[in-house]
């Protein structure tokens, strides 16, 4: 099998019906970024099952339908389908009638997938079997995605089992076995909670007969309660009777005297009348001298708070005046210092613009010094810094010779040692080089061991074929066995489930009549509809309700036609009377012939119809359960028969399957023998090409070595000649170099003159930088005097200003502090008049109050 077709529609961004042929040899896919090509990978993986949005690289499923541009909209709608090819007929047996197979994924918004095998619904589960079982799928390796490479390599063995398991075919069988797993495990968890439920309901069926034991205790206990309780009600009857009667006479008593008391009562209200009517004025009088006694309270202390006032803004007056001179005194000497320092900064700005008048002919000429000291600096510093290059140079070609000719030494005496090694190479070399006659014995010896595989395979392949013709005879054995187990495991449960049945309507000691009757196969509905319920009742006569056997009727009436009952069943003697006056007839003939029964007459029908003497009918519809168990005693015979027959095959067919077994077990061991000497004569052969291998090896590098070795040896005799001769050239040039004192001695009067100067620039910079630095420090001072000057103005405006406003206020101060001297002796005065007031209203509402309190006193 092999994918052919993949054709796309509305998904991502294939929103037309794009197809995708998949040719053979390799198909690839060019484009640049974003183009999607990755697409075309997940909708592989989207058709074979994928049902994880975020390895679709989505939120949702309903991603992968084209979301819509600015030109074209949304659709609803997406469809990814790939067709295989199935000529070789490789696919799983249920879809491997047709040459090409077509899967389909078809998914709506909000609406979930639909999958399609060939134009037929199928599961999501059944797709993903279908490409487990070809040794693919959405989660294949084989679909190899950007970082997969390397997690196949870094893979633990859990891993690298799911790959060799695809590759060998069996990843399908472990997908179903993975589902087996899952529905016994379901089937487990059902089968726990069956018994967890059992033993609720067994709990529950306990609760309930406890229940019912105390439902029939409270029913008894029920009764003897409401006759003690109607015998309470009377007793309890009878003493209210007692206590009514006692009440109505207290009630008597009571009455007479509510009557007397109520006669006092009217008395002294007319009383309190009275008194009533001689209080208000009274109280009038109390409230108008309380009244006037709090009022004149009010007014004497209103005026001890205005004295109080007055006080207070007297002393803040005295305390603002204060406050004012000590202002006054400070803006004054504020106005002192200021002009102070302002002459003091008038007298320094003089000095400063006197001593900065010769201060540019200074610079200039601090700044000429200067620049000829840097000149002179520059030149010593050229002068010495060649003396200190040629020494270099001089130190540097002195070293490099001196090196050189070291090295040269040194690589003409590891030349030397080099070629003494190469010739004792050489010679040892030399002495293993007669190695032809043992690669002739060694190619001999893979001759022979060639000639036995190949005679070893031929007799493999045969052994195979023999295995593989008795495993297949043995499969075809064991199913056919397992076949016919089947069926008869079938038959005895049938059987047992039968005998289950038939026994359960036993009971008490007694067997039923119907068990002891036996009828014609085909009749069971007749006998059933005929007997009915009888069927069930027992011969035994010592059982409470059974058949009794009775003699033969003297004078029994005919029968109107068809075939008597009794003729097509085996049955106790007790019922020969009853089956007598019972005949068969078709189901045409049942309602003409009933006119003509006598009494105690029945027809019925073999198909269970039944019509009695006196007019009662049934029809084959009400089936009775007596012929239901009839029929299961029939089958049950023919059972019991089928099953001999069965068991009698079994064990023939069994004994056919072991001998196929003990054949392909012989083969088996053939077959084993045959591939252990095959693969004896493999290692042998192995071992002696792997023999002739090393001979040849061997011989092959003897002759490489030797060669290589007499050319190195060539090459390095050419190299210790060059490097013997550069050595002495080397040496001459050593010898006509300049000695290196005489650049010592440049190099130090160059340095001494260098110091010189730089000493004479170094002056020279501090002159000229002190009389630029004392310059701009007379500068900066005369701008930040003019600054003070201007800040000591401003202070002496502020403080003139403010020593007139201090002036202002404390005239207004002065003029308030005058106004409230005579407020004090005003206050006295009206403060004596009011205690007199005070005095005599106090008299007046204490006369009152007592007036009013001995009325109250009246009144109560």
């Amino acid at each position: 099998m092999k994918f052919s077709k993949l054709r796309l529609t509305g998904f991502k961004s294939f929103v037309e019906s794009t197809d995708l042929p998949i040719e053979q040899g390799l198909t690839g896919i060019v484009g640049p970024n974003g183009c999607g090509k990755s697409n075309l990978l997940e909708a592989l993986r989207w058709v074979m099952g994928e049902n994880s949005a975020k390895s679709m690289r989505g939120g949702a499923m309903d991603d992968v339908i084209f979301a819509g541009t600015n030109n074209r909209p949304s659709r609803n709608t997406a469809e990814v389908a790939l067709v295989i090819d199935n000529a070789t007929r490789s696919a799983p047996a249920s879809y491997n009638e047709q040459e090409a197979i077509e899967i389909s994924r078809r998914i709506e918004r909000e609406m979930g997938s639909i999958y399609k095998i060939n134009g037929r619904d199928a599961r999501a589960r059944d797709v993903q079997l279908f490409f487990a079982d070809v040794s693919s799928g959405a989660h294949s390796p084989a679909l190899v995605k950007q970082g997969q490479i390397g997690q196949l390599i870094n893979a633990k063995p859990i891993a690298r089992r799911a790959i060799l398991e695809e590759a060998a075919g069996i990843s399908g069988l472990h997908a179903r076995r993975h589902e087996a797993e899952l529905k016994l495990n379901g089937a487990q968890t059902n089968l726990s909670r069956v018994a967890d439920v059992i033993q609720e309901i067994e709990g529950q069926l306990a609760n309930l007969r406890r229940q019912a034991r105390q439902a029939a205790r409270y029913r008894n206990l029920s009764g003897h309660i409401q006759r003690a309780e109607a015998l309470a009600l009377f007793v309890r009857w009878q003493l209210a009777s007692t206590a009514a009667a006692a009440a109505e006479e207290e009630l008597s008593r009571v009455r007479s005297q509510v009557e007397e008391m109520t006669l006092r009562a009217a008395q002294a209200s007319n009383a309190v009348l009275e008194a009533d009517e001689k209080l208000p004025p009274l109280r009038q009088a109390a409230a108008e001298r309380s009244a006037a006694l709090q009022r004149l309270t009010a007014e004497r202390l209103a005026l001890d708070g205005e004295e109080a006032r007055a006080k207070a803004a007297a002393e803040r007056l005295s305390a603002r005046l204060a406050q004012i001179g000590q202002d006054q005194s400070r803006e004054t000497a504020r106005v002192d210092d200021a002009r102070g320092m302002m002459g003091k900064l008038d007298e320094e700005r003089v000095a400063l613009e006197a001593a900065a008048a010769g201060e540019a002919e200074a610079a200039a000429e601090a700044a000429h010094v200067l620049s000829v000291a840097e000149e002179a600096m520059r030149e010593t510093e050229r002068v010495s810094d060649r003396a200190t290059a040629e020494l270099a140079e001089a130190k540097a070609k002195r070293s490099a010779l001196e090196r050189r000719i070291e090295d040269g030494r040194r690589g003409a005496a590891r030349l030397r040692t080099e070629l003494d090694n190469i010739a004792s190479e050489i010679e040892r070399l030399a002495r293993e080089a007669a190695t032809a006659p043992l690669v002739e014995e060694a190619a001999l010896r893979v001759t022979a061991a060639i000639t036995a595989l190949e005679s070893s395979k031929a007799t493999h392949a045969h052994s195979e074929d023999a295995l593989r013709a008795a495993r297949d005879a043995e499969t075809a054995k064991k199913q056919s066995v397992e076949t016919s187990e089947r069926d008869l495991e079938k038959l005895k449960a049938e059987a047992r489930a039968l005998k289950e049945l038939l026994s359960a309507g036993v009971g008490e000691g007694w067997v039923p009549v119907i068990d002891l009757v036996h009828v014609t196969p085909g009749y069971e509905a007749a006998l059933g509809a005929a007997l009915g319920e009888d069927l069930n009742v027992p011969i035994d006569e010592s059982a409470p309700m059974h058949w009794r056997a009775l003699p033969e009727l003297a004078a029994a009436p005919s029968m109107p036609g068809g075939q008597p009952l009794a003729e097509l069943v085996q049955a106790p003697d007790a019922l020969s009377r009853l089956l007598s006056q019972i005949s068969v007839v078709e189901r045409d003939q049942g309602r003409a012939l009933q006119n003509q029964l006598a009494v105690g007459q029945v027809l019925v029908s073999r198909e269970g119809d039944l019509w009695r003497w006196d007019g009662f009918t049934a029809t084959a519809e009400a089936e009775t359960a007596a012929a239901v168990r009839l029929r299961q005693r029939n089958r049950l015979a023919d059972l019991e028969g089928t099953i001999a027959a069965a068991e009698a095959h079994v064990s023939e067919i069994r004994s056919v399957w072991q001998d196929a077994r003990e054949a392909r077990e012989a083969a088996e061991m053939t077959e084993r023998a045959v591939r252990n000497a095959w693969r004896q004569a493999e290692a042998e052969g192995g071992a002696a090409r792997a023999a002739l291998a090393d001979a040849e090896k061997r011989h092959a590098q003897t002759a490489a070595r030797t060669q290589s070795l007499n050319e190195r040896h060539e090459s390095l005799s050419t190299d210790e000649r060059e490097a013997q001769a550069l050595t002495v050239q080397l040496a001459s040039d050593l010898e006509a170099l300049v000695p290196l004192a005489e650049f010592e001695t440049r190099l130090g009067v160059a340095k001494e003159e260098l110091t010189g100067t730089r000493a004479t620039y170094a002056s020279a910079k501090a002159r000229h930088e002190g009389v630029e630095r004392e310059a701009r420090a007379r500068q900066q001072r005369l701008q930040a005097i003019a600054a003070d000057i201007d800040a000591w103005n401003a202070r002496i405006s502020t403080a003139t200003a403010q020593i007139e406003a201090l002036s202002a206020r404390e005239t207004e101060a002065r003029g308030e502090l005058a106004a409230l001297e005579h407020i004090p002796a005003e206050i006295a005065e009206k403060r004596a008049r009011l205690l007199d007031l005070l005095s005599e209203a106090e008299t007046a509402r204490k006369a009152a109050a007592d007036a009013l309190a001995q009325a109250e006193n009246a009144v109560k």
